[in-house]
């Protein structure tokens, strides 16, 4: 057995599908292919640095589109488009799946992340002339992983497993705390291998779509990684986990304290929050007093399994991957930009006003 439980399993065969629209081969090989079965025109949309759709686009059934972030230019596209072809981050996945879906184009996807988002979503934020709208995504594409080329993501798409681990007990703790049950298993790899890792996030990504809940933890990775931080799902996970363990395990609502709802909005940049009432604040706290000891349980023993899931991100990036939190600003002003998450309810509680 490998670190964590985790054991090392043979590579699949190339081209071996998986729950059906799901397939490892290498982007090159995989780009041929599709050409070589359509008729009609295929729309590539990269975003200009990929070597298979570059070369793909001196094909003459081609039509080379390099994603700038806006759907719009997408649908300038001539008719006769049959299939499209797509590689990115998830906002290029998102525009692609939509446009399939608005025309009526067979879909096949490359993700470049080893978390697969936007693969899977049934509904998503895109970019339209400039104005962002959540819309529809119901198209269901073939996904085509490269283990190449989703070698780097992959400590991040481990920790990605991670966010979904404290999204379970974030999600089983919202619903008990306002009076429901609920029971949620998060997908986790059974290996460090690559094929391993990718799927457990593609059926993740699948659970959610179907109404397993992303999780606050996903926020706090997107703002991490815009202050620049190299591994954002990572310290996410050692922030929250540390936040969850400490809260269930010795967190008091203090009684006779308001946390300053505007102040901490505007501190966040986000104007929006919500004030409960004091029978919703009641009623928390003594539901929170119910199920505070299997959740302590759950939140501290993954916690206490950092050490052994730092030993498999630093095995993943070839590099020691640190145990340290990182900075706590994003965590504190999480409650404002996260208003549904678990820690909305812990600064309700008004413990989420430490000095930073």
């Amino acid at each position: 057995m490998g670190q964590n439980g985790l054991s090392p399993k043979k590579s699949p065969p190339c081209g071996e599908r998986y729950e059906g629209e799901i397939s490892f081969q290498s982007e090159e090989e995989s780009v041929k292919e599709q050409f070589a079965l359509s008729a009609g025109r295929t729309l590539l949309v990269f975003d200009g640095e990929d070597r298979a759709f570059a070369a793909a686009a001196c094909n003459p059934k081609a039509i080379a589109v390099v994603f700038d972030g806006d759907c719009l230019p997408l649908f300038s596209m001539p008719d006769g488009v049959s299939r499209v072809l797509a590689t990115g981050d998830e906002a290029t996945l998102r525009a692609a799946r939509y446009f399939s879906e608005i025309r009526g184009a067979a879909c096949t996807l490359y993700p470049k992340h080893a978390a697969l988002e936007g693969a899977f979503e049934a509904q998503g934020r895109v970019r339209l002339g400039g104005e962002v709208k959540k819309v529809p995504l119901t198209c269901d594409a073939e996904v085509v992983l490269d283990k190449e080329m989703l070698k780097e993501s992959l400590p991040e798409g481990f920790a990605r497993c991670l966010i979904a681990r404290l999204a379970a007990i974030e999600g089983e703790a919202l619903k008990e705390l306002g009076g429901e049950k609920t029971t949620l298993q998060a997908e986790f790899p059974a290996s460090i291998e690559a094929e391993e890792i990718v799927l457990a996030n593609a059926r993740q990504r699948k659970k959610e779509r179907a109404g397993f809940p992303v999780g606050e933890g996903k926020k706090l990775s997107e703002l991490l990684k815009e202050r620049g931080e190299k591994y954002p799902a990572w310290r996410a996970y050692l922030q929250l986990s540390a936040l969850y363990a400490a809260f269930f395990e010795k967190g008091k609502p203090r009684r006779y304290f308001t946390p300053d709802y505007r102040k901490r909005a505007e501190e966040a940049g986000d104007a929006f929050f919500s004030v409960p009432s004091a029978e919703e604040y009641v009623l928390r706290a003594m539901a929170l007093e119910r199920i505070r000891a299997p959740f302590a349980r759950a939140s501290a023993a993954l916690s206490d399994e950092r050490e052994e899931f730092a030993k498999i991100m630093t095995a993943l990036a070839g590099e020691p991957v640190s145990l340290k939190a990182g900075e706590l600003r994003n965590l504190k002003i999480l409650p404002e930009r996260a208003p549904l998450g678990l820690s909305a309810v812990i600064r309700d509680f008004g413990l989420m006003e430490w000095e930073l």
